[in-house]
């Protein structure tokens, strides 16, 4: 397989991965999940990404954790934060610290192909919340 667009899902709830990968259906990408941060970090000692799709909180930590380690790794992965729980302050922050991108639960397929779209493309983030708000 191997040869579509390597993305990362880091999701503990059913329905994130369900839906993204429903949108991925078809579409030149290599899909990974981790239902925890330490799972997802070792994924990244293994392989690298083009996108990150990472739930804003999780058994072991939050999308800040791995946040650094990706950017560790690489300036150029495309880190998109799925807030469950959070409001415009939370949306604020994950911008602040280096998120692209940030999409509201529940996830709307609209949304999730912007964000493939701008990571394809290296373009601007999307900016979904604020068709939520």
């Amino acid at each position: 397989m191997d040869h579509g667009l390597p993305i990362l899902i880091v999701s503990c709830r059913s329905d994130n991965r369900k839906m993204l990968l429903r949108v991925f259906e078809g579409l030149p990408i290599d899909s990974y999940s981790a239902p925890t941060l330490e799972q997802a970090k070792e994924a990244l000692r293994l392989r690298s990404f083009s996108v990150v799709f990472c739930e804003e909180r999780l058994s072991d930590g939050t999308y800040a954790d791995l946040l650094r380690d990706v950017r560790a790794v690489s300036e150029d992965t495309r880190f998109v934060v799925m807030l469950c729980t959070g409001e415009w302050e939370e949306y604020l922050e994950a911008l602040r610290i280096g998120a692209e991108e940030v999409l509201r639960c529940p996830l709307q397929p609209t949304d999730i192909d912007l964000a493939l779209i701008h990571a394809m493309r290296g373009g601007p983030p999307s900016r979904a919340m604020a068709a939520h708000a």
